[in-house]
C-alpha cells in the first residue's frame, strides 16, 4: 500500500506544511481512502497525482480544525466534478452535526449520497480484504487513531512454476495471484497453491490523532507502519506554560521501541520546527530511544508498506 502525506503541520499551516491530512492507497484498487481533512486540502490533492474523483473514504480522527476544516470545500470540489459514486465518511460523534448544519447554511448540495458514520471507541469497520479498529486516545476532545489491519495475503507468485506449468502469460497470473483455481484450454486446473509461496500475514497500519499517550496502542504489539504526531521535543514541551496534550518525540521514541514498530513516521510537527536543523531536532531525539526505521513527514511525502 501506498501512502501520501498532505499535510504534517500542527494547528496552523506554515509556508512549507500544511495542517492534518493523509492518503492511503491499496494496491490493485483505484479508489483511496484519506485520513483527515485539514483546510485546503483539496488544494494538496490538486498538487499530488490523486484524484479527488477517486476518493471513496474519509476517516476524521477528532474534530479539532487542523483535523476537520477543509471538508466542506472538498467534498462541494467532489460535486462539481460531478462524482456519483457515494463517498463514506467516519469519525467521531459531533461530525454529523457539523456537517450537515454547514451543508444546509451553505446550501450545498452534492450530486453523490455521502454515508455519515459516527464511530465508538473500540468499533470495528469491516472492508472483506482488511479491517480498520477504532482506538479511543487522549486528548483534550475525543479522538481517535485507525488501526488498519488486513487478512492474511496470497503467498509470492512464483513466474518459473507458472512457465513449467505452460501457464500463458497474462490474466491467468493475475487470477491465480488472488487465489483462484483455473482452467487452461487443454482442460487441466491449477490451484493457486501450485504457483505460490507460502501465505504471507497482512499488514497492520496505525494512523492516530492527536494523543499524548501512545502507549495506548500497545495492544497491537508489532506493526508494520505506525503514523504518530510528535509535536515537540521534550525540552520545548517541558517549557510550555500550558501544557496541551500531544506527544513529545522522546516519549514516541520510548513506545515505538517497546512496541517493536517496523517503521515509524512522526508527523503534526509544530510551526516552531520551521528549519532543516530544527526538523532535525526531534529526529535525533527519537533516533535516542528508537532503532526502527524511522522519518519526520513533510507535505507530499510518500512511502510504501
Amino acid at each position: 500500500m501506498r501512502l501520501t502525506f498532505l499535510g504534517t503541520s500542527a494547528g496552523v499551516p506554515t509556508r512549507h506544511r500544511n495542517v492534518s491530512a493523509l492518503a492511503l492507497e491499496r494496491e490493485n484498487e483505484s479508489q483511496w481512502s484519506l485520513f483527515d481533512c485539514g483546510e485546503a486540502t483539496q488544494h494538496q490533492i490538486l498538487k499530488s497525482r490523486l484524484s479527488l474523483y477517486r476518493l471513496r473514504r474519509i476517516f476524521i480522527t477528532h474534530l479539532h480544525g487542523d483535523h476537520l476544516y477543509g471538508l466542506c470545500g472538498l467534498l462541494a470540489s467532489r460535486g462539481m466534478l460531478q462524482a456519483d459514486a457515494p463517498l463514506e465518511l467516519y469519525g467521531p460523534p459531533g461530525l454529523d452535526s457539523f456537517l450537515r448544519h454547514a451543508m444546509e447554511l451553505s446550501q450545498l448540495h452534492l450530486p453523490f449520497e455521502l454515508r455519515i458514520r459516527e464511530l465508538n471507541a473500540g468499533e470495528i469497520l469491516d472492508f472483506g480484504p482488511y479491517r480498520i479498529e477504532t482506538v479511543a486516545l487522549s486528548h483534550s476532545i475525543t479522538s481517535y487513531g485507525y488501526v488498519l489491519i488486513e487478512a492474511p495475503r496470497p503467498g509470492r507468485f512464483d513466474p518459473g512454476k507458472a512457465r513449467e506449468l505452460r501457464i500463458p502469460e497474462g490474466p491467468l497470473y493475475g487470477r491465480l495471484q488472488r487465489g483462484e483455481t483455473i482452467r487452461l484450454e487443454d482442460g487441466r486446473v491449477v490451484a493457486p497453491e501450485e504457483v505460490l509461496g507460502p501465505s504471507r500475514p497482512g499488514r497492520r497500519v496505525i494512523v492516530a490523532g492527536d494523543n499524548d499517550r501512545p502507549e495506548l496502542f500497545e495492544p497491537y504489539g508489532t506493526v508494520d507502519l505506525m503514523v504518530h504526531e510528535a509535536t515537540y521535543t521534550q525540552a520545548d514541551f517541558d517549557r510550555l506554560p500550558r501544557k496541551y496534550q500531544h506527544t513529545t518525540a522522546r516519549h514516541l521514541g520510548i513506545v515505538a521501541q517497546e512496541m517493536g514498530v517496523a517503521h515509524l513516521v512522526a508527523t503534526h510537527i509544530s510551526p516552531r520546527y520551521d528549519t532543516e536543523e530544527r526538523v532535525r531536532e526531534l529526529y535525533r531525539e527519537i533516533r535516542e530511544h528508537y532503532s526502527g526505521k524511522l522519518e519526520i513527514a513533510h507535505d507530499f511525502m510518500e512511502l510504501s508498506v
